[in-house]
């Protein structure tokens, strides 16, 4: 029986985190519900192992891009005045992707069972995310779901064009980095090496920069199988520690500390909070249940725990900005539009606002990151390439020194 990871809410306020056995999450969560809990979040308890096959989020993962057509398909049809179940009946059939129609198929078999739309989509959360059903489930309580799946819509259109502009600033950079280090390897692998045999018919003592040059080559290449399979190896470690909880704390947390790249990661996720909150709230969910929301979206587990941490405060009655506040994560500016738009009742278009916001300074960030990196890695390639020419060519300038 599998292992799940749950975090719920008691009836005296406090939210908690257990680790309980049951034959699925469904079932876990009716059981916890019927006991009185409030389940936040449910998800399997993930073991350590290097085995690649283990990398069980990438292979049941269906593209943002392939949920956002269905959306906006589904979006369309409802408007038209189709109901959810013949709607269902068509994207199911026009669906390309066959591991998405495999996850619709099921949807729509939940849905004909008696299950609401939202509540069929939450047993898939590998595909349908929290925001998702809880913005469904919001908008079909209050009677407005194509306005609810609307503003989802929009939601995702922002944060995929968000991601697309960061993904495109760090590509080239990441380009010549490989460039840089296939550059290298080549040389320390294949032209030194051939420099080095010429050397040794020569019974000169060779410089000391080239013997030191020439000893790393040839430990490199002796040894190039087990140091690319090392590696493989620790690359494969990393990466698997970076699924558990505490390699992600980790890691995320060390981000944060990183120059340039730490201040980019912390706007990028109060980014994603503040138009996540808009969202949710906007959809009608109660402040409490959609800071709930809006914390488990936030990619960097560091800053969203921190946002977690303010969640009792405001159940206790306390203002959103003034609780923010004392988390010390969310910059003054921030505050003081959030404020207002508490105050005045337009928490949502002010939440929009922040995020816009923060969405124009990442993109500022990363162009101006970007142009100053790229320079920074040709000079070191420069630099690097100039070194072991330099380096190989000492013993022949030293022998032109003594012809003369």
């Amino acid at each position: 029986m599998p292992t799940f990871t749950c975090r719920i809410g008691t009836a005296s306020g406090s939210v908690i985190t257990q680790q309980r056995e049951a034959e699925s999450a469904s079932s876990l969560k009716r059981e916890l519900e019927e006991k009185g809990y409030y389940v936040f979040e449910i998800h399997t308890k993930k073991a350590f192992s290097l085995w690649p096959l283990a990398f069980s989020t990438p292979i049941r993962r269906i593209k943002q891009k392939d949920l956002l057509i269905f959306n906006e398909e589904l979006l369309a049809l409802v408007r038209a005045g189709l109901p959810i179940m013949a709607s269902l009946d068509l994207l199911v059939d026009r669906t390309t992707n066959p591991r998405l129609k495999a996850i619709l198929d099921q949807v729509r078999g939940d849905v004909k069972g008696g299950l609401a739309f939202s509540d069929a989509a939450e047993r898939h959360p590998h595909v349908f995310s929290r925001l998702y059903t809880a913005s469904l489930r919001a908008g079909e309580k209050a009677g407005n779901f194509s306005e609810v799946l609307r503003r989802y819509i929009d939601y995702m259109r922002r944060i995929l064009a968000l991601r697309k502009k960061v993904l495109s600033a760090l590509f080239y950079p990441s380009v010549l980095v490989i460039i840089t280090g296939a550059v290298i390897t080549f040389l320390l692998t294949f032209v030194v090496p051939t420099f080095s045999r010429i050397y040794s018919e020569f019974e000169a003592t060779l410089p000391f920069p080239t013997q030191v040059l020439i000893a790393v080559t040839r430990f490199l290449k002796g040894n190039l199988p087990i140091l690319a399979l090392a590696l493989v190896l620790v690359s494969l470690a990393l990466w698997q520690w970076r699924q558990t909880e505490t390699g992600r704390r980790w890691m995320d947390r060390l981000v944060l500390r990183l120059p340039w790249f730490g201040d980019v990661a912390t706007k990028y996720s109060l980014s994603m909070f503040a138009r996540t909150l808009a969202t949710v709230t906007g959809g009608g969910i109660p402040i409490v249940p959609a800071l709930e929301v809006a914390s488990g979206s936030v990619q960097n587990t560091s800053i969203g725990n921190l946002i977690k941490g303010i969640i009792p405060r405001v159940e206790a009655g306390e203002g959103l900005a003034s609780a923010l506040g004392m988390s010390r994560i969310v910059p003054p500016m921030a505050l003081e539009m959030i404020a207002v738009g508490e105050s005045t009742g337009s928490l949502e278009e002010m939440l929009n606002h922040v995020a816009d916001f923060y969405d124009s300074e990442v993109d500022t960030r990363l162009s101006s990151m970007a142009s100053l990196i790229e320079p920074i890695i040709m000079l070191s390639m420069g630099l690097i390439v100039a070194t072991i020419v330099i380096t190989m060519y000492l013993p022949i300038f030293h022998l032109a020194s003594v012809v003369r």
